[in-house]
């Protein structure tokens, strides 16, 4: 697998999560979907970012 692929799956993963939870938002579970999307694509980046500093 390479780069772009590795970087992707993640990415799409959490948009996934983010419009799951984003139609059940009035339940708790729908919050925590959002909240574990956020982070795969925040830190999908994040990582990336500290990857290209180091």
């Amino acid at each position: 697998m390479d780069a772009f692929h590795s970087m992707l799956i993640p990415i799409v993963f959490g948009m996934l999560l983010l419009c799951v939870g984003f139609s059940y938002q009035e339940r708790g579970s729908g919050v925590f979907m959002i909240w574990i999307g956020m982070f795969f694509i925040i830190g999908t980046i994040g990582f990336k970012i500290i990857e290209k500093l180091a």
